[in-house]
């Protein structure tokens, strides 16, 4: 429940609002946070399933077991949480483009002869 939150409004709020600073695409930038979000969870119960498996063949393990199950949801969330906080500093690295005050206007010449105080 809690990844809902994360991958539908605190991603692309937080990438639409880095990306547009840096005149990036916002959509791009979302879509790649969200991926490595969801790599990251997919990779560590990878990791955790395989260890898991290895234990039940060699060392006798339980099938199903909770603490298996809450472990492998606590690690794939900071695993997540790291990854987003990787791509956000890669986008937050991105130079801000400056902007610079328009030029003063062009000085005003009087079209008059000029003085000539004799």
């Amino acid at each position: 429940m809690l990844e809902l939150y994360f991958i539908f409004y605190r991603i692309p709020k937080t990438m639409t609002r880095l990306a547009r600073e840096r005149d990036r695409s916002a959509v791009t930038w979302t879509i790649i946070a969200i991926a490595s979000w969801i790599g990251a969870e997919l990779l560590v119960g990878l990791i955790v399933g395989m260890v898991h498996g290895v234990g039940i063949a060699l060392w006798g393990w339980q099938r199903d077991a909770p603490a298996i199950r809450i472990l492998t949801y606590v690690l794939a969330l900071v695993a997540a949480l790291v990854s987003l906080t990787i791509v956000t500093q890669v986008l937050t690295r991105q130079p801000v483009p400056q902007s610079f005050p328009a030029p003063p206007p062009p000085p005003a010449f009087d079209d008059s002869p000029p003085h000539n105080p004799a």
